[in-house]
């Protein structure tokens, strides 16, 4: 469906053929308006910041949530992740600021001191 809407000024270019060009204009000049509308949303939904995803997690801070020997788990905006750290040692309750990530497992640090987040 969306395809027949972006090529809309396409089909329509058999109306500038068919009919007098008095009703043939105006017909095409609202399809290509409704084009360009379309055109217009798309491109700007387009460039719209990631909302959801992994991706997002990017630069998020949470807390560590538990210590299992080598593995951390990581609570960032509700959600418990398993993280790799860079840097240092890190305990239970320590602020963390996400990094990276590798597949589904987060890359974080420790919160600098000076950090007020």
């Amino acid at each position: 469906m969306c395809h027949l809407i972006l090529a809309l000024p396409i089909v329509a270019l058999p109306v500038l053929w068919l009919l007098p060009p008095g009703v043939a204009v105006p017909i095409y000049a609202v399809t290509a308006a409704i084009s360009i509308a379309v055109y217009a949303t798309a491109i700007k939904a387009w460039k719209m910041p990631v909302r959801n995803g992994i991706e997002v997690l990017l630069g998020a801070t949470g807390k560590v949530a538990r210590l299992d020997g080598r593995r951390v788990v990581l609570s960032v905006q509700g959600e418990l992740w398993s993280a790799d750290f860079e840097g240092g040692p890190v305990a239970v309750g320590d602020k963390v600021v996400v990094v990276g990530f590798e597949d589904f497992r987060l890359k974080a640090r420790k919160c600098s001191a000076g950090a007020g987040g």
